[in-house]
Formats: C-alpha cells, structure tokens, sequence
C-alpha cells in the first residue's frame, strides 16, 4: 500500500497535529513545503480533511512564532494559509475567537471542544496561547488541564510557545526531568544545523 493511503480516511484524530512543530521549524521560510510536508506527515494516520487542516495549522502557527508574528494575527493569518481545506477547523477557530473576551476561562474551553479531534486539539491550544502568550508555564498549564484531551492539547500548545519564547522560558527543572536528554539536545542542534549549517549549541 502506498503510504499516502495509510491513513484512515475519516479519522480526525489530533495525533498528527501533535507531530508538526519541527515541521514549522524546519520549514519556516518555505511555506510551500511547510504546507505539503505537514499534510504528507498528517496523511500517514489520518485522512480527514479537518485533520489535514489542523496538521497544516499546527506547523503554521510555530512558523508564526519564530517569525514574531503579534498574536493578534495568528488566527486569521491561520485561517489564511489553510483556507479551503476544512469547514469543520475553520469552525473550530471561529469558536477560538468567539470566546476571546469571555473571563470564565473553562467555559470557553468547553464552548470550543474537548481535543479529541484535530480541529478542537489545535483551536483549544491557540486558545491557551492566545490566553498566555508570554508565558510558557502559564500556557502549558493551562492547556494540561483541559477537559478532554488534555495530554494531546498541551503538547501542541507547547510547541508553539516555545517557538514564540524560546529555550529559557521553559522552566531549567522541566528541562532536567525529560526523559532521553541527551538524545532529544543532539536532535535539537542536528535540526538547527540542518536549518543554519553555521549554528552552534
């Protein structure tokens, strides 16, 4: 079977949303490829077009943070570069910014989704990036208690802000308890490199 046909055709899950931040990395100055490698990396599981969009989304919106784009802009700049692909996610981010002044932050949590599916993992992660954009600690949290997937909406919660703040916003005894250290610092600066041949640690 031709991997582009393994995914699942109706499967939305968020799995492939979770996956993409080193694609907005690695492709940030490309949106074309961003865009194809994004959707190439979703279609592996799952062949729901409001999977694809939330895939596409999720690399978009890291590329948004390395770029300093303000956070204003980050849900219709979203809304842009995955325009046509997904009513379902386009839906989804509508609720995002239709809940944007509500103070009772888990009823707008709520009114958005719960994170199982794609388009409500990666809105319920803009939400908590949009609710905390300065800081990573607050954001995080934020996003790991959700209802729901709350697992799969820090995760890319998390991917975002750090792209928007950087190594030192994430806590040092966070960064002493990952597992695998060493191998996820020499994937880091192996990516950098491949990115900047000139970077160093």
């Amino acid at each position: 079977m031709n991997w582009r046909e393994a995914g699942i055709a109706n499967s939305k899950g968020c799995g492939s949303a979770m996956r993409v931040a080193t694609i907005g990395y690695l492709y940030q100055h490309d949106e074309t490829r961003l865009r194809e490698v994004a959707e190439a990396s979703g279609l592996i599981t799952h062949g729901h077009p409001a999977a694809i969009a939330a895939s596409i989304a999720a690399a978009c919106a890291v590329k948004l943070a390395l770029d300093g784009v303000n956070i204003a802009e980050y849900l219709p700049r979203i809304m842009a570069f995955v325009d046509g692909i997904s009513d379902e996610f386009d839906a989804a981010i509508y609720r995002v910014a239709h809940v944007g002044a509500w103070a009772d932050e888990e009823a707008a949590l709520n009114h958005i989704g719960q994170g199982w599916v794609g388009e409500e993992a990666v809105a319920l992660a803009l939400y908590c990036l949009i609710r905390f954009p300065d800081d990573y600690v607050a954001c995080v949290r934020r996003a790991a208690n959700t209802n729901g997937d709350s697992d799969s909406v820090a995760c890319i919660a998390g991917g975002i802000i750090a792209a928007r703040l950087g190594l030192e916003a994430i806590p040092v005894s966070w960064r002493e308890h990952c597992e695998n250290q060493d191998y996820l610092s020499d994937l880091a600066l192996r990516m950098a490199r491949a990115v900047d041949p000139e970077a160093q640690n």
